[in-house]
């Protein structure tokens, strides 16, 4: 428990003064003040939410990057006459952007699992280097030996077969876009990681995940869905900013409680979107 972190709270507060801000707004303008017409527009809309987005995730946030520059944009044209002619670039810059992202995304994804594929190696190594050194003096230890060494030949290789959706890696590095992913992992050392659904879905089935203290997944959903599969015992901490969505807890508690010891923290964003949180 020694890597727990103490939550953060710019998300909330970002998005406590959002609601300050319009409800003064609104006040102002049932007194007779004068209010400029584009504060209450949809671009200051869209401007809001990728503020709040951008500062709840320590401005690292893809999708809040791009709302907010939707919004400054329309904005501008819109109640400004601030005509920079990008509308008939917009489509075509959007998606170049999106295919860069999903590339550099995916290069990030096959690096960890070479480093992944290389550590196993490399451990597979030196057991093996250290088993023929020694002397066999029973046929039990022979077994357990040669048992220890095939375990792992076969969970590596396996999980590179992207298309059996099973994935044998410690940290979680999804992006989810207008697309679906079932994503089952299977891990000793689980380290958290992050996942970005936009206008898609995303099944994550921890239930052959373990690990040993405090993790942390940072979720940012956008016009999407996320259902979360975890054993039983784990505890479970939502801290994640919910805005026109819905979050569901349907686990199933055993009598015996929760681990303290196996602590889960879920962060993130939820924008129009569903969370649901189930065990077996």
């Amino acid at each position: 428990m020694n890597n727990y972190t103490k939550p953060r709270n710019d998300g909330s507060i970002a998005f406590g003064v959002i609601i300050l801000g319009i409800g003064l707004v609104l006040l102002f303008r049932k007194l007779g003040l004068f209010v400029p017409d584009w504060v209450l527009t949809w671009p200051m809309i869209l401007i809001a939410v990728g503020t709040y987005t951008l500062i709840s995730q320590q401005f690292k946030s893809f999708f809040g990057s791009v709302v907010l520059f939707i919004g400054v944009y329309f904005l501008l044209k819109r109640e400004f006459d601030l005509d920079l002619g990008l509308d008939q670039f917009i489509w075509p810059v959007g998606l170049i952007a999106l295919g860069i992202y999903l590339i550099l995304h995916k290069k990030q994804e096959n690096k960890a699992l070479e480093e992944v594929r290389k550590n196993w190696e490399s451990s597979r190594k030196k057991k093996t280097e250290a088993s023929s050194s020694e002397k066999i003096e029973s046929a039990e230890v022979v077994d357990d030996a040669a048992a220890s060494q095939e375990e792992p030949t076969k969970a590596p290789y396996s999980g590179f077969v992207r298309a059996t959706g099973t994935a044998f890696m410690d940290r979680i590095n999804e992006s989810v876009i207008f697309s679906g992913v079932n994503r089952k992992l299977i891990t000793k050392d689980f380290q958290g990681g992050k996942a970005t659904v936009i206008f898609g879905g995303l099944d994550l089935d921890l239930t052959q995940v373990d690990f040993t203290g405090v993790v942390t997944l940072d979720l940012e959903v956008g016009f999407g869905g996320v259902k979360l599969l975890v054993p039983p015992h784990w505890d479970v901490r939502t801290e994640v900013s919910n805005i026109a969505a819905g979050l569901e807890d349907k686990r199933m508690f055993r009598e015996g409680g929760v681990d303290t010891n196996k602590v889960l923290i879920l962060k993130g964003t939820l924008l129009f979107s569903g969370l649901e949180i189930k065990s077996f």
